[in-house]
């Protein structure tokens, strides 16, 4: 039963349940986005992707979690004269795929994992990146920037960590240039949803995510709107994100590779979003790609 596995999860990794800090959460997925599953860094050629992808198109995981930065990176307009300014940038996946694929100018990362950056950095030393990515360690909430510094802000599937939400999309703001934009591929709840629920939120609380982040597509809008910005947009994807990610998730769990994976979705699958149940219990029921602008 899915709601005995979560009990389970939590009771397994307590520190995870009294902490608030989403540094615990991603130390103790390490190097995969499966839970229990990580391998300690070991294959150094490992894809090290950390969002639950996008598999319209897709049945390895790599592909699906490229393939939701590639509509990310969409929605954030990303073009070669911009200076990105991505906020919990993981291992940096996303950044060096955008650097490629739009040719971004300049991407600044800001990560609170001293993990992530680290394990970042020196990929990007890997690839002579230096002198166009700049990762370090700081909040998406505290953004130590001055007003005005950057073209876009990005959070690929973080948000939702923030403390809060709304704090971050203040700081967005005052760190974006007039005309400049915000997109974030994020969790929310369906508008279709009631309150959380107690086993909602002892899920939430294991995952480092405040309360106060849980509401609907309509409720993220309109926050964006509070916070300055204007062409507020949601898309909904989770037909396209549960599905996948959570046939992705039961293959691994039987002990099979990243790369040996192979999600493959009816049109049933996606008509009536297989898994949908069990990410309801956790708090999450609808996945959206958002994007707003600052007014010119």
């Amino acid at each position: 039963m899915p709601l005995l596995k979560d009990i389970e999860a939590i009771l397994q990794a307590p520190k995870l349940f009294f902490s608030k800090n989403s540094v615990n959460y991603y130390e103790y997925l390490g190097d995969d986005v499966v839970e229990g599953q990580a391998d300690g860094f070991k294959d150094t050629t490992k894809s090290l992707w950390l969002n639950l992808g996008y598999w319209k198109n897709a049945q390895k995981y790599p592909d699906a979690a490229a393939a939701l930065a590639i509509l990310l990176g969409d929605a954030a307009r990303l073009g070669p004269n911009d200076e990105l300014l991505d906020v919990g940038f993981g291992f940096a996946e996303q950044d060096f795929l955008w650097i490629e694929r739009y040719g971004v100018k300049r991407i600044t990362g800001l990560n609170i994992t001293p993990l992530h950056v680290e394990r970042a950095n020196e990929r990007v030393k890997l690839r002579g990146l230096e002198s166009r990515m700049d990762l370090r360690l700081g909040s998406a909430t505290d953004i130590p920037f001055p007003d005005q510094s950057f073209d876009k802000v990005t959070a690929l599937e973080s948000a939702f960590h923030f403390d809060t939400r709304d704090t971050f999309f203040r700081e967005a703001f005052r760190v974006l240039r007039p005309g400049g934009r915000i997109a974030t591929a994020d969790g929310a709840r369906h508008v279709e949803e009631g309150p959380l629920s107690f086993v909602n939120k002892a899920i939430l609380k294991r995952w480092s995510v405040p309360f106060e982040n849980m509401y609907d597509s309509a409720e993220y809008c309109r926050r964006l709107q509070a916070a300055g910005f204007v062409n507020a947009e949601a898309h909904s994807i989770r037909e396209y994100v549960f599905p996948g990610t959570t046939k992705y998730k039961k293959i691994r769990q039987r002990g099979i590779t990243m790369e040996d994976a192979v999600v493959q979705l009816s049109p049933d699958d996606i008509q009536n979003i297989y898994g949908l149940d069990d990410w309801k219990v956790t708090g999450f029921s609808d996945y959206l790609i958002f994007s707003a602008d600052k007014p010119a």
